[in-house]
């Protein structure tokens, strides 16, 4: 089963998920959970996002690039 991203660097496997209001949902919480173990397991590190990291782009600004770093981007 593949897994798609919001939004992902796959030279360093590295994917961001921004969990809505849907995300609470029982049934799509444990299809999140699924989605995010396998990609775990496949090496992909995620950083997941809510709708309060958006209120502070500062966060969002400092924690996508540093997952980036941590997997070997430079720029």
């Amino acid at each position: 089963m593949a897994a798609h991203a919001d939004l992902g660097w796959p030279a360093w496997r590295v994917a961001v998920e921004y969990e809505g209001r849907q995300h609470a949902d029982r049934q799509q919480f444990g299809r999140d959970v699924e989605r995010c173990s396998r990609m775990a397991a496949d090496g992909w590190l995620v950083v997941r996002l809510s709708a309060a990291h958006l209120r502070r782009p500062d966060d969002v600004v400092d924690l996508v690039p540093r997952a980036l770093r941590s997997r070997g981007a430079v720029w």
